[in-house]
């Protein structure tokens, strides 16, 4: 993984075990998101992922390979060398991108010298079913974004434009640098893809039924609604918007049990809040029907985390 990200953060070139933890210790008090690395040598590197102040995972990058790491095994690793140390805090999306990308492993490497090639690119994935993570590094800029199916998930694709983050790619391809990319296999198996997997089920689920729901009542109740809902959850501060029928989420959850937990309480207000005005049968029969025409798959994950109509509606 390239290094532009921790240019904005805190680094200690001469690092030690105390300065490890107090920058670990930074973020679980601020309840940040963010990443710590510790550099040993220039071909291994230590990762450690935050999400809103929880450990998500500790990681060794090696050989072009990563791995689950115990950051116990430093002292191991390390052999009382001199290691740099890197902190830098980042926004929920680009932390939940680069855990995407700790937790695969590196599939191929090339350029892109221009905005045709990075559409051929793009083809090519879509007609292969190409499913994984993605980085792109130039000079200048740093961005990931994750594939499904060969479809790019605009929601989960964040871009460091060496000044700030942005919720995308840039559109177009700068004729002045070059793009490294590197795409990555996924574990289907690892956290972060299954948290993956469960919000792109979840949301879509969602975003049926209120449109459903708005058909039946109006725009007006789905308004009401959506704020009512809004207010029940804001007691848990995740970042997850309902907004015109649509669902926004942009919160670094550290773990699937916890992303679940969202949207069981999620799906349990709008249940609770539909059933005021439309009726428990009525509110049952929607939030089926929606479930039914998701894909087998994104069924099967919500049922394993008993995501299902008959939980949410009276």
């Amino acid at each position: 993984m390239q290094s532009h990200l921790f240019q904005t953060g805190q680094t200690e070139l001469h690092g030690s075990l105390v300065a490890l933890n107090s920058m670990q210790a930074r973020l679980r008090e601020a309840h940040a998101s963010g990443l710590v690395e510790v550099r040993i040598n220039p071909t291994r590197q230590i990762m450690i992922v935050y999400a809103n102040g929880a450990l998500t995972g500790s990681y060794l990058l090696e050989n072009e390979t990563s791995r689950p790491f115990h950051v116990a095994e430093l002292t191991t690793l390390w052999g009382g060398a001199p290691f740099s140390v890197s902190m830098v805090p980042l926004p929920d999306r680009a932390g939940r991108a680069i855990w995407l990308v700790v937790e695969s492993q590196k599939r191929e490497e090339f350029e892109i010298h221009s905005t045709v090639e990075w559409t051929k690119r793009l083809e090519a994935w879509k007609e292969e079913g190409f499913s994984g993570a993605v980085e792109i590094a130039s000079k200048s800029l740093q961005g990931f974004a994750a594939i499904h199916n060969g479809n790019l998930l605009d929601a989960e694709s964040v871009f460091f434009n060496g000044q700030m983050f942005e919720n995308s790619l840039p559109p177009e391809f700068d004729t002045q640098e070059t793009w490294k990319v590197t795409s990555y296999s996924p574990s289907q198996t690892s956290h972060s893809w299954k948290c993956l997997a469960l919000r792109s089920s979840a949301a879509p689920w969602a975003e049926g039924i209120l449109n459903r729901y708005e058909s039946l009542a109006g725009q007006r109740f789905l308004q009401v609604t959506s704020k009512e809902v809004g207010i029940l959850l804001e007691p848990w501060q995740w970042k997850i918007n309902l907004d015109q029928g649509r669902i926004t989420d942009k919160h670094f959850f550290a773990s699937t049990e916890a992303t679940a937990h969202a949207y069981r309480a999620l799906f349990m207000a709008l249940g609770t809040q539909m059933n005021f005005v439309i009726g428990g049968s009525l509110t049952l029969r929607i939030m089926t029907e929606i479930f039914e025409e998701l894909e087998k798959k994104q069924r099967s994950v919500l049922e394993a985390h008993r995501l299902i109509p008959a939980a949410f509606s009276n």
